[in-house]
């Protein structure tokens, strides 16, 4: 039986400050399918990383990083052409964050469908992935290939599009992008704000109705940050809240919980078309401690938790 995920999309340096006036910076890697990576090596799963850096000082500090936390780098590809991106984080009162991205090129955009290792690719039974390796070629092709090769053979597709609308040319091709996915996936994970973008409805109810009928998605969580998120299996819904912590740092804290999921998906022997609203919820109450542990702690990949910590605090 096939183990494992592989994240496909960016890794990129996130710069978050260490005092209010952002005077001093602290190097800290990042990217979400690259969070998403170490969260699930974390927890223990087989976790491998599929995307392209710079063949620099931050490129090699990834692959280090990736590595030492556990994550197949066989995937991870280096370029001497383009260097990799940087982003500058600011965090707000409450732990919320807002971003910079030094990105125009950036390595992770020159993924290439040739760089795909597709042997290695369908060992795996998840695959997950992001939008922003579809905003523009060739990432968008490679990514585009990576979904058929996978749904070809049999892998879940997890589908979290982390929407940054400045990073695109327009909002309607980021929205007409964005949607041409939703066919090929079986697990969604969006905010309602993105619910929002996606289907241009302001109710949470008729956003996943929208959804609903247009495409055939087994499972979709919708995330409301610290209000807690929806499960929706077969139009059927659960809310499942959020666990109470002292927000330090939400930036790690959406892939920490997109970890939590796909760490119970790869754990589940069932058929993810037909899993239940309970099997599902129980999946969301997990990933909702990993990303509360993740938000208590400052930076991306290290606020991610362990299995360990996750589960002594769904113990109490």
């Amino acid at each position: 039986m096939k183990q494992g995920i592989i994240s496909l999309g960016e890794a990129l340096i996130d710069f978050i400050p260490l005092d209010e006036q952002s005077a001093t910076y602290q190097k800290s890697p990042g990217g979400a399918p690259a969070n998403v990576a170490v969260g699930l090596a974390r927890l223990g799963a087989r976790s491998t990383f599929l995307g392209k850096v710079g063949k620099d000082l931050l490129g090699e500090y990834l692959k280090e990083t990736l590595t030492v936390y556990g994550v197949r780098p066989n995937q991870l590809l280096m370029t001497s052409d383009v260097r990799t991106g940087v982003v500058f984080v600011t965090n707000g009162k409450e732990g919320e964050r807002s971003f910079d991205f030094y990105i125009d090129p950036s390595a992770d955009r020159f993924l290439e469908v040739d760089d795909i290792d597709e042997g290695d690719l369908i060992t795996h039974k998840i695959l997950h992935f992001g939008s922003i390796s579809l905003i523009s070629s060739p990432a968008k092709e490679a990514t585009q290939h990576a979904v058929k090769v996978a749904k070809e053979n049999g892998l879940i597709i997890s589908y979290d599009p982390n929407i940054r609308l400045g990073l695109w040319d327009s909002e309607k091709y980021a929205l007409e992008t964005i949607k041409n996915m939703l066919n090929e996936v079986d697990v969604l994970k969006i905010s309602d704000d993105e619910l929002q973008f996606i289907t241009g409805e302001k109710e949470i109810e008729a956003g996943v109705s929208n959804l609903s009928n247009a495409y055939n998605i087994p499972l979709m969580i919708i995330t409301m940050g610290s209000e807690g998120s929806y499960v929706y299996v077969g139009g059927a819904r659960q809310y499942v809240p959020a666990m109470k912590v002292q927000a330090v740092d939400t930036t790690g804290a959406g892939d920490a919980f997109v970890s939590g999921i796909l760490y119970s998906i790869n754990d589940y022997k069932g058929n993810i078309e037909s899993i239940s609203l309970e099997e599902a919820a129980r999946m969301a109450r997990f990933a909702a401690v990993s990303g509360a542990l993740a938000a208590s702690t400052k930076g991306a990949m290290t606020a991610l938790p362990s299995l360990e910590e996750v589960k002594s605090h769904l113990e109490k």
